[in-house]
């Protein structure tokens, strides 16, 4: 079997993740390099992950001919750039959440792949969860009937510390807060298991933390379908005993509950017909990264496209950009978003961020 290297730009907490799902694929997958800005942090991880290589420029390690995949585990803002400069060195390239700040980054993130021929994947490790394939089987066979209404809800609290690193907090390199931070997740799933909205109506507030960004976001989505109907809350600001990570979705003959996953149908056939359908899909033998690592290792040996690659990974992009958008302007927006949105570019999110910011301090 083909020997590949890996390289890890950034070194901090979600590379460790990456680090370890590659060393379960040794021998035949080896971690070659790790790069970060802190020289400190470089080495020592490069110590603790027994990686012969470290470096504080990225560039350095891009230029290693014996790495052909670079796992991207840095700040929002840094993923575009080091994406797209990994794909020209000619690396398959496997991003952290969310794949860029931007619809117009992710847009030349998935263009230099097509033109490149190297792979590109976004995490959103849930999807390769056994849960989720099976809420999307049961939903796919219709075995609870139309859907009509979800709820999404991701309750987290956020301590003023955490705000504290320099990158977070910070429209310019986080490219938001609760909603494309801690919610990416749960935008995602929204999007796997029933679509792209239509028409998305939001509102976001900071009412915690010394922050540029959200801490609060509620919003309500409308597809197609006059029947279909969806709210999302998103928090960092949530201070409850516990972290709550909720999904709903209700249909004319039943209903599934995600986190954890609780499929219901009073209808005893159906019930009947669900539980054989979630018979039908094995456990993974690894969770959480190391399920999507070890599918993008092996989507780089077969040629085969990853099942979350740029184009997905944007989907989910494109609705927080929405739900960005309509927060800003104060109107319903309406999907696909297009270039001339104003919240599309880096520069004109930024801009509409600013303007937010300034009217939240006028409140105050």
């Amino acid at each position: 079997m083909e020997q590949l290297g890996v390289g890890i730009i950034g070194a901090g907490g979600i590379a460790g993740a990456h680090a370890k799902a590659y060393s379960q694929l040794a021998p035949t997958v080896t971690l070659v390099g790790v790069a970060d800005i802190d020289e400190d942090r470089a080495r020592a991880f490069a110590i603790r992950h027994q990686v012969p290589f470290w470096t504080t420029e990225a560039e350095e390690l891009l230029r290693h001919d014996e790495i052909q995949i670079v796992s991207i585990c840095t700040p929002h803002h840094l993923h575009a750039p080091l994406a797209i400069a990994a794909m020209e060195a000619g690396k398959h390239v496997l991003v952290e959440k969310p794949l860029a700040v931007s619809l117009e980054e992710a847009d030349q993130m998935i263009a230099t792949a097509q033109r490149t021929k190297r792979l590109l994947g976004t995490i959103f490790q849930l999807r390769y969860e056994a849960d989720t394939r099976r809420a999307r089987l049961v939903l796919e066979r219709g075995l609870i009937g139309a859907p009509f209404y979800a709820e999404v809800n991701c309750l987290w609290w956020r301590r003023p510390v955490y705000y504290e690193v320099s990158w977070r907090g910070r429209w310019s390199t986080e490219g938001g807060g609760a909603v494309i931070n801690q919610a990416s997740h749960h935008v995602d799933m929204l999007v796997h298991l029933l679509g792209l909205p239509h028409t998305v109506q939001a509102t976001i507030d900071t009412v915690a933390h010394d922050i540029e960004v959200e801490d609060w976001c509620m919003a309500s989505l409308h597809w197609d379908d006059p029947t279909m109907h969806a709210s999302f809350c998103a928090s960092t600001a949530a201070e409850l005993e516990t972290d709550v990570s909720r999904m709903m979705i209700l249909g004319t003959q039943g209903s599934i509950q995600m986190f954890p996953f609780r499929p219901h149908s009073r209808d005893e056939a159906r019930l009947t017909q669900i539980a054989e359908a979630c018979r039908e899909i094995e456990e993974p033998p690894y969770p959480g990264h190391s399920a999507q690592i070890h599918d993008f290792v092996r989507c780089v040996r077969e040629g085969r496209t990853p099942l979350v690659d740029g184009v997905e990974g944007r989907r989910a992009l494109e609705l927080i950009t929405a739900i960005y958008q309509s927060a800003f302007t104060g109107e319903p927006v309406q999907l696909p978003l297009t270039p001339a949105d104003p919240c599309y570019t880096t520069a004109g999110k930024l801009e509409m961020a600013r303007a937010y910011i300034a009217r939240r301090a006028e409140r105050t």
